[in-house]
Formats: C-alpha cells, structure tokens, sequence
C-alpha cells in the first residue's frame, strides 16, 4: 500500500487532480473551440483573433499551485516570441470571478489571461486537471495537450511552437 500512497503524492504534487498523470497527448488535428471571452485587461479576445499565431493556451486556476508554479515559464515563452506569430494565453477557469484579476497581478502573469467557462473547458475535450496546456497550430487545430505541471513542459513547448513556425498550417 505505501507505493500507491507514494504515486498519489507524486501525482497531487504535479497536478492539481490526483487521478491525473503527468503525460502529454497529441491529439490530433482537431479543431480548436470557438471562444469570444472577457479579457482581464478589458474587453473580449475572441478565438478569431488567435488564429494565424502558434497559440499556447494555458487553462490553469487560481488555487492550482502547479498552475502557479508554471507562470514564470509562461512569462519567459511570452518574452521569448514576443514580436513573432506565437500568442501565449492563460484561460483561468474554475476560479472566483473576482479572484483572477488580483491573483493574475500578484503572480506577476505579462501575457493574455481570458475568464473561461464551462463551453471552452467542453470545445477543449474537457479538462481532467489542471494544469493542462494546448499548443494550437496557426490554423487553429490542436496540435499538442500536456497534462499536468511536467519538468520539461516549457522545452517541449519550444520545440513544438519551432516546428510550427516553420511549417506551413
């Protein structure tokens, strides 16, 4: 039994859902959801506005330390592609209305955060934990899922927002 209670621990360190692993999926080509979503900073970013950028989507909570954990990287990702056809974007979901704003300041997040809702979490195929990250490609198909706060998380982004960009959508 000590095994199992070691993985449990493993697993809630990295996830904020135990019965999540830490893995990475390729999902395929499908597309990704249609979203018109408020914007922290004012407004609405719709998905349209998304399209022809190699999109990172990060769908994270508040209350998620992994989540927290991985907003350095996102802001390094941001800062590194800055000018270039990437877009990083946060879709907090599963969180306070009024928690995001203040939680997004105070975590020091430089990239777009959006306030999701239950129909982006369904157009993704559902979020099982959080953190999960989708790299969409320019024409706004799925490209890669990662599940979890993994080590190289933000190396395996790189390389795929590298192949994107140099290939054609």
């Amino acid at each position: 039994m000590r095994p199992f209670l070691l993985s449990l621990l493993a697993l809630t360190v990295v996830s904020c859902n135990p019965t999540t692993s830490q893995r990475s999926e390729a999902p395929g080509r499908g597309a990704a959801p249609d979203f018109d979503l408020e914007n922290i900073a004012g407004g609405t970013t719709k998905a349209t506005e998304l399209r022809g950028n190699v999109s990172v989507i990060d769908v994270w909570a508040t209350w998620c330390k992994p989540c927290i954990d991985e907003i350095p990287k996102f802001n390094r990702l941001h800062d590194e592609y800055r000018g270039k056809d990437v877009r990083i974007v946060g879709i907090t979901v599963q969180s306070p209305h009024d928690d995001i704003a203040p939680k997004s300041k105070e975590f020091g997040i430089n990239y777009t955060v959006l306030v999701g809702n239950d129909a982006v979490e369904d157009g993704f195929g559902g979020i099982i934990g959080w953190p999960t990250t989708f790299v969409v490609t320019k024409d706004w198909k799925i490209y890669k899922k990662y599940i979890g706060a993994l080590a190289d998380k933000e190396e395996r982004i790189k390389k795929d927002i590298e192949t994107l960009l140099q290939t054609a959508s």
